[in-house]
């Protein structure tokens, strides 16, 4: 079934891709359109995503129907959503924090199903940690990870919200993302614009990290493989490369051309497990797809918006965690206005059997032979 899958996505000329932020009448009923600016999808209902927006909400929602389970909105207009993290071993709750520095666990199962004035309770607040960009929670639930645009990083305590640690100039620079090991609750890796990515042990005394390795550019993020043996390392413009997570050394480089710009950030993350490895940048229209054992590239889809002839940007992407070679793309509209929307993406199913869940969007696949 798996090499038939991989077979099945190497011949679908044209992928099918489906808006899913502005597509449903249910969507349509929230009082005004979704900005998303950031999303999850949830770790054991493979019906279900968190989509964090510019406004200070977040919308809990069946992906496949468009039906809304619940909303939060606790932050305030002033507050964009930029960190989103589903507990594993309780489901039901979700870590979210705001680009103002607040952190708060939810219990989606507590929150009304309707988008309404007034403020939702969280079930834990969290000292706050300015500038943050990103959340992450360990193996085992107990503890949460924040970095920001700051040389700072904490962890807090799950249950009571208390800050436990706080680590300052662990780089020279911001540090865009850190995240936790999937398998081991001590171990995280931190993501610096000033090109250096650390491996860290909560536990080493004195405070140092296990090992530090490098890129010719700003590093906008990192991710563990989901067995712990690699680092997938996304530099600005292009620069994707992945780690031996034991010692840091180079395994691969995927050799993307760079374009030159120092704003292009680009992010990548694993699909179908540790197989492939997708990534997109923010100001190029194209999600590419490559090995994640050689580094082969094995296709570009380059997406665009028939209806206004304009390009849509990759600004962020997940893989779908339950279905193989189906992933979710945060992509920006340029024109006529400016405008984010969430787009699911099925490589194993065609546009042209399709047609009318494109909702106005083509996909351009030019042969990508190449190699890494």
């Amino acid at each position: 079934m798996r090499s038939l899958c991989a077979a099945k996505f190497g011949c679908s000329v044209k992928p099918l891709l489906h808006p899913i932020t502005d597509a449903s009448q249910t969507m349509k009923e929230v009082d005004k359109r979704l900005r998303p600016r950031q999303f999850e999808y949830h770790p054991s209902d493979s019906s279900l995503m968190a989509v964090g927006t510019l406004d200070g909400e977040v919308v809990v929602f069946n992906h496949e129907t468009g039906n809304i389970l619940s909303c939060i909105s606790a932050f305030g207009t002033m507050n964009g959503i930029l960190g989103l993290c589903w507990l594993k071993q309780q489901p039901s709750k979700l870590l979210v924090g705001s680009d103002g520095g607040s952190l708060r666990l939810y219990d989606i199962n507590c929150v009304r199903p309707k988008v309404e004035d007034g403020y939702c309770y969280p079930a834990v607040v969290f000292d706050d940690f300015e500038q943050l960009t990103s959340v992450h929670i360990n193996s085992t639930d107990d503890r949460c990870l924040t970095s920001g645009y700051s040389k700072k990083v904490a962890i807090y305590d799950i249950c009571t919200g208390q800050r436990l640690q706080l680590f300052t100039y662990m780089h020279r620079e911001p540090i865009n993302v850190a995240k936790f090991a999937n398998h081991s609750p001590n171990l995280f890796v931190t993501s610096s614009f000033d090109r250096d990515i650390k491996m860290w042990d909560s536990r080493q005394k004195p405070w140092q990290p296990c090992y530090t390795a490098s890129s010719s550019r700003g590093n906008v993020m990192v991710v563990f493989s989901p067995d712990d043996l690699y680092l997938l390392v996304s530099a600005v413009d292009n620069e994707v490369k992945q780690l031996l997570a034991v010692d840091g050394r180079l395994h691969m480089d995927l050799g993307i051309v760079s374009t030159g710009s120092a704003h292009n950030y680009t992010r990548s993350y694993y699909m179908n497990g540790r197989d492939y490895i997708i990534t997109g940048s923010c100001e190029e229209p194209t999600i590419r797809i490559c090995c994640a054992q050689t580094g082969r590239r094995l296709r570009d889809i380059s997406l665009e918006d028939t209806g206004w002839g304009s390009s849509i940007f990759v600004q962020s992407l997940r893989s779908d965690p339950f279905r193989h070679f189906h992933m979710a793309v945060l992509a920006a509209y340029a024109r006529p206005i400016s405008k984010y929307e969430i787009i699911k993406v099925n490589l194993l199913s065609s546009s042209h059997s399709a047609e009318q869940h494109q909702g106005g969007l083509n996909v351009i696949c030019p042969s990508c032979d190449k190699g890494g």
